[in-house]
């Protein structure tokens, strides 16, 4: 293929994306100018009047050192996790089974996809419990 219809055909491909791509910007425009709503005149003049925003350094924010925190002041503990580590290990290791068998095939391969099966299966069991 020559280099002038290689270019000529990038350059094609790139002016026809920046054609599709400027369509919706230009229906935005459209659709902005035929309501003839200027977005200066239609902003509602704000009323509400706001808190002052403390800036600027505090003295506990300049603290390095360890805090000491009342009993008031402590987040409260949280609940112990479940013990969901032995239910994910099954179930990782049921599907790396079912994987190797995939990838063994014939009737060992159709065994250990099984076993992995079950295994997963009871990971999962143990994993909902």
């Amino acid at each position: 293929m020559p280099a002038r219809s290689r270019t000529l055909r990038s350059l094609g491909f790139a002016f026809g994306a920046a054609l599709l791509l400027g369509a919706p910007l230009r229906a935005q425009a459209a659709a902005l100018s035929s309501t003839g709503v200027d977005s200066a005149a239609s902003a509602a003049p704000i009323t509400a009047e706001f808190a002052p925003v403390v800036a600027g350094p505090t003295r506990d924010a300049a603290t390095v050192a360890v805090r000491h925190t009342s009993a008031a002041d402590a987040p409260a503990p949280q609940p112990a996790a479940r013990g969901h580590d032995r239910g994910v290990a099954l179930m990782i290791v049921g599907g790396a089974a079912i994987l190797t068998g995939v990838v063994i095939g014939n009737g060992a391969g159709y065994a250990i996809s099984v076993a992995g099966a079950v295994v997963g299966l009871y990971g999962l069991y143990q994993y909902l419990q």
